[in-house]
């Protein structure tokens, strides 16, 4: 017992070997305890982490952000073309979302400029949208131009078909078919 205690030197550090104070180690053991607790009621007890309160809180974040309304076009056109309110919420929107590849006016910055004569990966609605809503994967890239994420998470097909209504205002080269 009495070497347990004495002090034990390692390349010039000196180590005694003192207990841990009493109350240092009721406390460790209390934690334990207390954690062990803690476990058994939220999991056993508790409705937090259910998955009827995860249904709750989705229903919640769907009710307070709706998916976006989807906007179908039978023919490949956009239907918002030529709308002022489509054109003035696309501007909103390519500002928000857009902007930070393509420019505050669409003329590029790592994204390919959109209102220039040049359409790299198509110009008519039907390929823009796709392009848009699917992304353009690096495999895909050209020019040097990086890769684009999908939005038909982030906008949804209404806000796709208002930037493009405002893409169109601005580059009579994007045509409908």
């Amino acid at each position: 017992m009495a070497d347990q205690h004495e002090q034990k030197e390692f390349d010039g550090i000196i180590q005694a070997g003192n207990d841990l104070p009493a109350w240092y180690k009721h406390l460790f053991v209390y934690m334990i305890f207390i954690g062990i607790g803690y476990g058994i009621y939220f999991h056993a007890f508790s409705s937090w982490g259910t998955k009827e309160y995860y249904a709750m809180q989705v229903a919640e974040h769907e009710a307070k952000f709706p998916k976006p309304k989807e906007i179908i076009a039978i023919d490949g056109a956009n239907p918002m073309r030529g709308d002022t309110t489509a054109i003035s919420e696309g501007e909103k929107n390519f500002k928000n979302v857009c902007s930070a590849c393509h420019g505050v006016n669409g003329e590029g910055v790592v994204g390919p400029s959109l209102i220039d004569k040049e359409w790299i990966h198509g110009n008519s609605d039907e390929l823009v949208f796709i392009n848009i809503m699917k992304g353009i994967a690096i495999e895909q890239t050209k020019l040097g131009r990086g890769p684009m994420p999908a939005h038909d998470n982030s906008l949804g097909s209404e806000k796709v078909y208002q930037v493009m209504a405002w893409l169109a205002s601005k580059n009579d080269t994007l045509v409908v078919k």
